[in-house]
C-alpha cells in the first residue's frame, strides 16, 4: 500500500461554458463519484468497519480541507484514471479501474465542474485499512485497495468518444460497473464491502435473462426490477439514473454481448 508510481501527465482540456459544466456535473453524478465524495464533493466516510477499515473520500472542493487548490488538472486526472496521488503515492480504495478509460474530454469536463462548484470547508476523513482488509488485500481478494496495481499506466487515452448506441460506447459506459460487479461483470462479493452488503449480481447476458432493453432501462431509472422488487443497497441506481438514453441503450447492447 506504500508503493509509488511514476505516471506521465496528459494535457487535460479546460471547459468554461455552462453546457460543458453541466455535463461535468452529470458525469460526477452518473459515475457514482458522490458515493465516496458526497453530493457536494466534500468527501464522506463510506466504509467504517473495525475489520475492513475506515475509508473516506477526499474533499474535492476548493474549501479548507479540500485538495483542488493543491492539484493541477493533470494531477487530478492521474488520480482519477490511475489511482495515483501527489508524489506518485498509490491512492487507497480509489476505484480507478472504473475510470481508467475515460476520455480526456470527459475527465476535463468533470474536473472543470469540480473547480466551478461551491467551496466546502471540511477536513478529510480517515483512511485506515483494518487488519482483515490488509489480509484480504495481501491474498488478492481486495485489489481495489491499490487499484494502481491493476492498471496499464502506459495506455494512451482517447481525446473523445462520440456517444452512440454501439458496442464500443457501451463498453466505455460499462467500465463504471466494474468496481462492484467485477472486471468480467459476473458479480459476486463486492471488494472491501462489509459482510452485511449483498453480493453484486451477474449483469452479463446470462444474468439479465429476465430483462428486455426497455425493462433494463426502466429498472435503472426507478430502482425497481421487472418483478416489482426494489434494488438493494449498495446498487447506486439513483446515480445511474443520470445516464442518458444513449448511454443506457449502449450499455444494454454491450452487456448482451458478453
Amino acid at each position: 500500500m506504500a508503493k509509488t508510481f511514476t505516471i506521465n501527465p496528459t494535457p487535460i482540456p479546460k471547459y468554461i461554458s455552462s453546457q460543458d459544466l453541466l455535463e461535468g456535473k452529470r458525469l460526477y453524478q452518473s459515475r457514482g463519484c458522490g458515493d465516496c465524495h458526497d453530493v457536494d464533493g466534500s468527501g464522506r466516510t463510506f466504509i467504517n468497519d473495525p475489520a475492513i477499515g475506515t475509508i473516506s473520500g477526499a474533499n474535492l472542493t476548493t474549501g479548507n480541507g479540500g485538495i483542488l487548490n493543491e492539484r493541477s488538472d493533470e494531477e487530478l486526472a492521474i488520480a482519477i484514471r490511475h489511482g495515483v496521488g501527489k508524489n506518485g503515492r498509490a491512492l487507497i480504495f480509489m476505484p480507478s479501474t472504473d475510470f481508467h478509460g475515460m476520455t480526456n474530454e470527459d475527465v476535463g469536463k468533470l474536473i472543470s465542474y469540480l473547480r466551478s462548484a461551491p467551496a466546502v470547508n471540511k477536513e478529510p476523513g480517515d483512511i485506515k485499512p483494518g487488519p482483515l482488509g490488509r489480509f484480504l488485500y495481501l491474498i488478492g481478494e481486495i485489489p481495489i485497495f491499490v487499484s494502481a496495481e491493476q492498471i496499464d499506466h502506459d495506455v494512451k487515452h482517447l481525446e473523445n468518444l462520440k456517444p452512440t448506441v454501439s458496442l464500443e460506447y457501451g463498453k466505455y459506459v460499462a467500465a463504471t460497473c466494474t468496481g462492484c460487479h467485477g472486471l468480467q461483470l459476473i458479480g459476486g462479493p463486492i471488494q472491501g464491502a462489509p459482510p452485511e452488503w449483498p453480493p453484486a449480481q451477474n449483469i452479463t447476458k446470462v444474468g439479465l435473462t429476465h430483462y428486455s432493453e426497455s425493462s433494463f432501462i426502466q429498472a435503472i431509472r426507478t430502482g425497481k426490477r421487472p418483478d416489482g422488487s426494489e434494488m438493494k443497497f449498495p446498487m447506486p441506481w439513483q446515480s445511474l439514473a443520470k445516464l442518458t438514453d444513449t448511454e443506457l441503450k449502449a450499455l444494454w447492447m454491450y452487456l448482451q454481448s458478453i
